[in-house]
């Protein structure tokens, strides 16, 4: 890693355990080396630094444009490896640059979604996840965040940050049948169906053990 990506990660991870009482679960099948697409859910503005914390691999990700305006924010979001990327448009130099960083072996974060979803729900993806992923040849590693949306419950311990890795999938496996289609929408769109179906096999797992945490902690008070 950098120096300035190691310093920074440090510093917010040794802030952010104590502070979230965070759990992190699946880091055995992270892949080491190699390029890939880290595949999350968008909650909170949070998401990014947590899930940079929680990855044993150094990770690029995109920024919408305006922020990188902002100073020192665009100074110190260049550092940790952001990429900008204008929204709302198909934006090739940026696009370009997450290839690059994928196709020279790095780890890219992205969020199929889009933007953030303060509703908490998962919602249709883009075609960003399945043009990077099959553009660049990499596997996808799904990820699904929560209790990141809620910052003012994490000290009284009423939210806890919890993420989660999947196994890594390529993107001809989770294309299945439409693997054989020319790169384009339809492909994409085939690939970022089935990273949010991966996602949502990770939220169901995730509820399922705070659900049986939560039961086992009344039981034990009653």
């Amino acid at each position: 890693m950098g120096s300035y990506y190691s310093a920074v990660r440090f510093c917010v991870r040794a802030f952010v355990g104590p502070l979230t009482g965070w759990t992190v679960i699946g880091l055995e099948s992270f892949p080491a080396t190699g390029g890939m697409v880290l595949a999350a859910n968008h909650i909170s503005f949070w998401d990014p630094p947590l899930i940079g914390c929680a990855c044993p691999r150094e990770l690029h990700f995109l920024a919408k444009e305006e922020l990188f305006a902002r100073e020192p924010l665009g100074s110190m979001i260049r550092g940790v490896n952001a990429i900008p990327i204008r929204r709302g448009v198909a934006d090739l130099a940026g696009l370009k640059r997450a290839l690059d960083v994928l196709q020279k072996g790095g780890a890219l974060l992205l969020f199929p979604e889009g933007s953030r979803m303060k509703d908490g729900r998962l919602h249709p993806p883009r075609p960003g996840v399945g043009l990077l992923s099959s553009g660049a040849d990499v596997p996808v590693v799904p990820c699904y965040i929560s209790g990141s949306n809620r910052p003012r419950h994490w000290l009284a311990r009423g939210a806890r940050v919890r993420i989660t890795f999947g196994a890594a999938r390529g993107w001809r496996e989770l294309a299945g049948e439409s693997a054989g289609l020319p790169p384009g929408r339809a492909l994409y769109t085939s690939i970022g169906q089935a990273v949010m179906r991966e996602i949502a096999t990770l939220r169901e797992a995730d509820t399922t053990a705070v659900r049986g945490a939560t039961d086992s902690g009344r039981s034990q008070s009653s």
